[in-house]
């Protein structure tokens, strides 16, 4: 039943392929077909979760298992035959896999990729392609350990300028335009200087901006996606203080839309701690982005060993901090 998807997003895939390979390649036209892939895959995805769904009439949960179980295999079986070929797994994860040459290999006897991805695609019968090759890979720690979030990594595209971002920051939907641009513009700091202290300097920069009132407003917008009604949440968040800013306007937001705003004062757990984007404010809680902004350049730093309390420590050493920044 979902074969047609399948085959209608692999011609567009290809047709992606095509389109990036030419010279001077219609960004409308690569636009639209990236915009039509990438709602093919959320309904494939939203397939695969309907089958593990609880209150389904269709769906079957040893369906979704068995979905979980090729996957491993599949996962598995690409894992062994890479190592064969003289390559060693660094990550791997459901849709994608990351090595590095096997120092223990000789370059004479290492199997091309291009070459491994046509033989365990023709083994496993779901494709596999070669994407890309990377300068360098970083791995975002968890915040309760050392080990590696799987979902978390960050590295540079070998010969672009361009940075692969999984699960930071800057690929959060949530985050504003300021924060983002900020660890982007520190992405490429580390990446020309692998020195932390350049990153450290262009935070500090950023946080003076901030603290001068430097940054737009519409800069610091988050937007957040509403998961269910206003009277459902427990918790006074900073999501709930904007549906109850929302209401008293006479706005409704349902569940599945977006609430747009800007922290004005985040030591007020009323409504009055946000303004919504639409009011035209002028002011903003400087030392919330700065938290946030702190944040951000720690998921840079982290796979590097810094953490936000030697983030703040340097800091010290040039600006005075409160209490509050701490938090």
């Amino acid at each position: 039943m979902l074969q047609p998807l399948i085959d209608a997003r692999d011609e567009i895939k290809a047709a992606i392929r095509h389109e990036k390979d030419r010279d001077g390649p219609d960004e409308d036209r690569l636009a639209e077909l990236e915009g039509r892939s990438g709602a093919l895959k959320w309904i494939l995805v939203a397939c695969f979760g309907y089958q593990g769904f609880s209150n389904t009439k269709s769906g079957r949960i040893e369906c979704h298992e068995a979905i979980n179980a090729f996957a491993r295999e599949i996962l598995l079986t690409a894992k062994q035959r890479l190592e064969a070929g003289g390559w060693r797994v660094v990550h791997g994860i459901v849709d994608s896999i990351l090595m590095t040459p096997d120092p223990d290999v000789n370059d004479d006897d290492r199997e091309e990729l291009e070459m491994l991805a046509t033989e365990i695609t023709e083994r496993v019968e779901i494709g596999l392609e070669y994407e890309a090759h990377y300068d360098w890979v970083a791995f975002v720690p968890q915040r309760e350990s050392d080990a590696s979030a799987l979902t978390k990594y960050f590295g540079k595209v070998a010969g672009d300028d361009d940075f692969k971002i999984r699960g930071i920051e800057a690929r959060q939907r949530s985050t504003p335009p300021f924060i983002e641009d900020v660890q982007r513009s520190c992405l490429e700091k580390f990446d020309t200087t692998r020195s932390p202290e350049v990153v450290l300097r262009r935070l500090e920069k950023a946080i003076e901006r901030l603290h001068a009132e430097e940054v737009p407003v519409k800069e610091l917008v988050e937007r957040n996606r509403v998961s269910k009604p206003l009277e459902s949440y427990t918790q006074n968040t900073r999501n709930v203080a904007a549906l109850k800013r929302a209401r008293a306007q006479d706005l409704m937001v349902h569940p599945g839309q977006d609430i747009e705003y800007v922290v004005i004062d985040d030591e007020k757990s009323s409504r009055n701690c946000v303004a919504l984007a639409h009011e035209g404010v002028e002011t903003y809680d400087a030392s919330y982005y700065e938290t946030q902004l702190v944040r951000a350049v720690e998921s840079i730093l982290s796979p590097f060993s810094w953490d936000r309390k030697d983030i703040r420590r340097k800091l010290n050493g040039t600006r005075g901090v409160g209490i509050t920044d701490w938090t």
